[in-house]
């Protein structure tokens, strides 16, 4: 899916080569969502990556926001590796 650059007045798609798309970490993220998003994620993939053509073994699956929100749909559960493939901020 193909998109305008969030930053005003940016005409570049995303991802925007001047601005990448991060804008920081929301002050108003609840830990209680965020958890409840891991693991409904978990529940979904059984645990595994859901990077297409990833079998990276690993121990600590990363939620992964594809869009706002906290239900499954708003996002994927990502090895380390393939996090910080798709977001360079991850953490």
């Amino acid at each position: 899916m193909t998109s305008v650059c969030r930053e005003p007045g940016c005409p570049h798609l995303t991802p925007c080569p001047t601005h990448s798309g991060h804008t920081g970490w929301s002050p108003s993220r609840s830990r209680a969502g965020q958890a409840s998003f891991r693991a409904a994620l978990i529940r979904r993939s059984g645990g595994a990556c859901e990077y297409p053509g990833c079998d990276t073994p690993y121990d600590r699956p990363q939620a992964h926001h594809d869009r706002p929100g906290y239900t499954p749909d708003c996002g994927r559960l990502l090895c380390a590796q393939h996090h910080q493939a798709v977001d360079p901020h991850a953490r």
